[in-house]
């Protein structure tokens, strides 16, 4: 399998998986995707962002390259995403389920979307040549 459609798997998966994001933070079983105490306000606003992004990662998986620009966006705010809610879950024993739910999934997307759009984009600079 190619890093190209590595790239492409990941971005659908993930994709699908914000956009189902409002009932895994109902369900949240293992306290590892809702924060507590409870905010309905935050809840949602969260819930929009991540199933806009669940989408337009969907799309941009049709042709990564021409839309790199968005990848790498999401690849730095999982980073970000995910290292504030590590330190968060740190500081508040209590979301200590948060490091086998969203925190190591934003590190995955991360590392994963990172790495493969990093090859491909070398692959196209090589080419070029």
């Amino acid at each position: 399998m190619t890093n190209l459609n590595i790239l492409k798997y990941t971005l659908r998966i993930f994709g699908v998986a914000f956009i189902f994001i409002v009932p895994m933070m109902k369900l949240d079983p293992l306290g590892g995707w809702a924060w507590t105490p409870s905010q309905w306000e935050y809840e949602m606003m969260i819930q929009g962002i991540y199933m806009t992004m669940g989408l337009m990662m969907i799309i941009s998986a049709q042709n990564p390259l021409k839309n790199s620009m968005f990848i790498w966006f999401v690849v730095w705010s999982s980073f970000v995403h995910g290292g504030i809610m590590a330190y968060q879950a740190i500081i508040d024993s209590h979301e200590m389920g948060h490091f086998l739910g969203d925190i190591p999934a934003l590190f995955i997307l991360g590392l994963i979307a990172g790495y493969t759009l990093r090859k491909e984009e070398k692959n196209l600079l090589t080419d070029s040549y």
